[in-house]
């Protein structure tokens, strides 16, 4: 069958040439060995250095770009140097913080342990406690032992006093007398059976208390506790009796500083004192902070001693 439009066989036709369209290199294609021309790669042929490439460049621009590698390989060293300093210096703060911490805690653990108090306005009264006997002379009255001549001499007539019963009963009462009672009287031996555990061969120092209601008076022969108020002390400024040590005579605080941690000593001059409160009359004044307990003996204390708060 003949798929020639033109009715021929095709023996005859002639077809243009196409080669340049594929880039034949007809030499190649026949196997003929083909001429190596001067532009060429050469096999093994050795790559130019960068300096041996700059040669064939202007001197100005060969500067230019000498300057700018030279540039850039400090620039790459200075990075370099740069980062080896910082891992440096961040190896040695990491260490310098971490010793100082440990310092810390150790400092912090050496550092005596104070409990602190200001210093306030109040009534400051001076008491003296002592069990009593009650018994009846008509009033409804009862007998505290003086157990020193020292406050023998601070206890007066009409002085303010009360008792508490075993119950926590309080009764008003006041001084109504001040004896002293020798050996071998019968009032001496109730007093001394009741309120002494053995009997003393000198004479003894006791204080009559009257209710100031007789109606009530305890009952005869209970013994009840008795204070008397010596003497009291209004709108003075007062410390914790702990606060208050002594160097012989001087009485002197330790002034807690709450910025800098610190002692200070300060030197004043005391009044009365009760139970738990002694009165300042100079060296100090309203809000200052004293420290009224140690964890360590006041001859360790020191002006300067930093310390810390229980």
């Amino acid at each position: 069958m003949n798929n020639n439009p033109n009715g021929t066989d095709g023996a005859g036709d002639v077809y243009p040439d196409i080669s340049a369209i594929f880039n034949v290199d007809e030499k190649r294609a026949s196997g003929q060995p083909v001429e190596k021309s001067a532009e060429a790669p050469r096999k093994n042929e050795r790559i130019l250095t960068a300096d041996e490439g700059m040669k064939h460049l202007p001197p100005e621009e060969r500067k230019k770009m000498k300057t700018a590698a030279r540039k850039e390989k400090r620039a790459a060293a200075f990075k370099k140097a740069k980062t080896r300093a910082i891992i440096i210096l961040s190896v040695l703060l990491a260490a310098l913080v971490a010793a100082g911490v440990i310092w810390l805690r150790i400092a912090e653990k050496k550092k005596p342990a104070v409990a602190v108090a200001k210093v306030t306005v109040q009534t400051v009264e001076r008491a003296y406690s002592a069990s009593a006997l009650v018994f009846t002379d008509g009033q409804g009255t009862a007998a505290a032992l003086i157990d020193n001549d020292y406050d023998v001499h601070y206890i007066a007539k009409n002085q303010t006093a009360e008792l508490e019963t075993a119950d926590g009963e309080r009764i008003a009462c006041r001084v109504t007398d001040i004896r002293e009672e020798k050996p071998g009287t019968d009032f001496f031996s109730l007093l001394a059976g009741a309120l002494l555990k053995e009997t003393p061969e000198v004479p003894v120092c006791w204080v009559r208390l009257t209710p100031s209601d007789p109606a009530q008076a305890p009952k005869t022969g209970e013994i009840v506790s008795a204070r008397v108020i010596t003497e009291t002390a209004e709108n003075a400024l007062a410390v914790p009796v702990t606060a208050v040590l002594y160097d012989g005579a001087q009485p002197y605080v330790w002034i807690y500083h709450p910025f800098t941690k610190k002692l200070s000593r300060q030197d004043v001059a005391v009044g009365i004192s009760s139970e738990e409160k002694t009165e300042v009359l100079r060296g100090l004044k309203k809000g200052v902070s004293v420290i009224s307990g140690s964890s360590v003996p006041a001859s360790e204390l020191y002006d300067g001693v930093r310390v810390k708060l229980k």
